[in-house]
């Protein structure tokens, strides 16, 4: 078994024990919720604002927000009660699946937000070439957000596309996101990492590094761009036994995406977003631009057609035994359109 394999096998594994062992976390009342968000990402720009702006109370919900600090330990939180909701992609979606950990994709969130940089002053000669530059980065050191988190399945994925081992020609270090990446790098710690918004705008702020490839755009092992990569997810017995947190979740986060949409809210957006996202270092035009390049990236829908991109890019990069089946995944109220504001 490989390293990846074993890493995601026991992310899985972790989420499966704690979900037999402990069991789902009583709720004191019918409203209430536990989400999982990963700190100081823009990628959670519904999540700010439905809380700032009254949206889950407005929909029924007492949301209590849980950081977490990658997908495995995502869907370990969400297998043990720790945690009602969780953000995932269909691959954790899809590995936690094959282990026994049941959960379906109720909402999309955002599309494709990955990000690879480099560090100042690397000898690239393939730049701007997909995979040839990732030739350029063997014998470096890598970093990922986790060890088993999708972000090393990514950069894996770009290894074998460069025809590299990445379990030998490349040093692996988990450097979290942007809040400790950014410093890893600062520091020499890594020589190129996979991060999103606001690590990449940082980073180039900061003059430390160039962005070398942008999945974003559609760059990287599979066209991904237009593409939802993250979902809101949470156990089917949850959705199944608790119908109405699906629902007030749904509505508040289709409020906050309208809002967010709303050219006359953006001052207040940017006041609100401040506060959460770590990005003292730009400027206020700077800072003004991530958001405004960001927002068109967020995501209500989880189209079934997107599991297409998404299976390609997982069975040839055999993260997983077996396709993803859409219908299997989607919860029967995830929105097929986006919110007509």
């Amino acid at each position: 078994m490989t390293v990846l394999k074993k890493l995601r096998r026991r992310g899985a594994l972790i989420a499966v024990t704690c979900l037999t062992a402990g069991g789902a976390i009583a709720q004191d009342k019918a409203g209430d919720v536990n989400i999982g968000v990963y700190p100081g990402q823009t990628f959670n720009m519904n999540v700010y604002v439905a809380d700032a702006k009254g949206f889950y109370k407005e929909a029924g919900l007492n949301p209590t927000f849980i950081t977490v600090g990658t997908g495995p330990l995502m869907n370990s939180m969400l297998g043990s009660g720790s945690i009602d909701f969780a953000f995932q992609p269909p691959n954790n979606v899809g590995v936690a699946k094959e282990q026994g950990l049941d959960q379906v994709i109720v909402a999309g969130n955002i599309g494709m937000p990955y990000v690879v940089v480099g560090k100042k002053g690397l000898k690239l000669p393939n730049k701007g070439k997909y995979p040839e530059v990732f030739r350029d980065l063997k014998g470096m050191v890598w970093g990922i957000t986790g060890r088993g988190a999708d972000s090393e399945m990514f950069m894996r994925a770009m290894a074998n596309d460069a025809k590299i081992d990445p379990d030998k020609d490349v040093t692996w270090l988990a450097v979290g996101l942007s809040p400790t990446a950014i410093p890893a790098l600062k520091a020499g710690r890594v020589d190129t990492f996979i991060t999103l918004s606001p690590g990449p705008t940082v980073v180039q702020a900061l003059g430390l590094g160039e962005v070398l490839l942008d999945l974003r755009k559609g760059e990287g092992p599979a066209n991904f761009k237009g593409v939802t990569y993250q979902g809101v997810t949470t156990l089917r017995k949850t959705a199944t036994s608790r119908p109405k947190i699906v629902d007030g979740l749904i509505a508040a986060h289709t409020k906050a995406y309208c809002w967010v949409r709303d050219p006359k809210n953006f001052d207040e957006l940017l006041s609100i977003l401040k506060t959460k996202l770590a990005t003292r270092e730009l400027s206020d035009e700077q800072f003004r631009q991530l958001v405004k390049d960001e927002i068109p990236v967020l995501k209500m829908t989880f189209p079934k057609a997107n599991f297409d991109v998404w299976n390609e890019f997982l069975l040839k990069s055999k993260m997983l035994k077996a396709p993803l089946v859409a219908d299997d995944l989607l919860w029967k109220t995830v929105p097929q359109s986006e919110p007509a504001c």
